[in-house]
C-alpha cells in the first residue's frame, strides 16, 4: 500500500509541475484564453490513463510472469525522462516556455491543438508510468 502512495505520488507531482509551468507561463504572458485547452488535455490524459489502467487489468499484465517486463518498460520510461532531465534540468522552466512560446504565439486553432498536444502527452506519459508501476507493484497478489 505504501509503495502504491509513493508511486501515486511522485508521478502525481511530476505531472502536476509541468501543469503549473504551462498556466503560470500562459497566466504570465496574457493568454488565459488558453487554459482551457490545458484544463482539457488534462482531463483527457487522466482519462486515457484510467483507460490505460483498465485494459492492463483486463489483459491481466500483473501476473508474476509479466512484473520484470512492466518493470522494465517502466524503467524506460524513467530512464529516458532521466536523460532528458539532464539535458534540460537546469532549464526546464525556459524549456517548457520555449516551447509554449512557439505553440500559442497568436490565438489560433492550431497552436490550441499544439497546446493541447504538449499537455495531454506530458501528462499521459506520467499517467502511463504511474499504471506500469503499480501493475509490477500489484503483481502476484490477491486482489481483494
Amino acid at each position: 500500500m505504501f509503495q502504491s502512495l509513493i508511486i501515486t505520488l511522485r508521478e502525481g507531482v511530476e505531472a502536476a509541475l509541468i501543469v503549473g509551468i504551462v498556466l503560470t507561463f500562459l497566466e504570465k504572458t496574457g493568454r488565459r484564453r488558453a487554459f482551457r485547452a490545458v484544463y482539457l488535455a488534462l482531463a483527457a490524459a487522466v482519462l486515457a490513463s484510467i483507460a490505460a489502467a483498465y485494459v492492463v487489468h483486463r489483459l491481466e499484465l500483473a501476473e508474476e510472469a509479466y512484473e520484470g517486463w512492466l518493470m522494465l518498460v517502466g524503467g524506460l520510461f524513467v530512464a529516458s525522462m532521466v536523460v532528458w532531465m539532464r539535458k534540460a534540468g537546469r532549464s526546464l522552466k525556459k524549456t517548457i516556455e520555449a516551447k509554449l512560446s512557439e505553440l500559442a504565439v497568436e490565438p489560433t486553432s492550431s497552436a490550441s491543438i499544439g497546446l493541447f498536444l504538449f499537455v495531454f502527452l506530458m501528462v499521459f506519459r506520467e499517467g502511463i508510468e504511474t499504471v506500469l508501476f503499480l501493475a509490477a507493484v500489484h503483481s502476484g497478489r490477491p486482489s481483494s
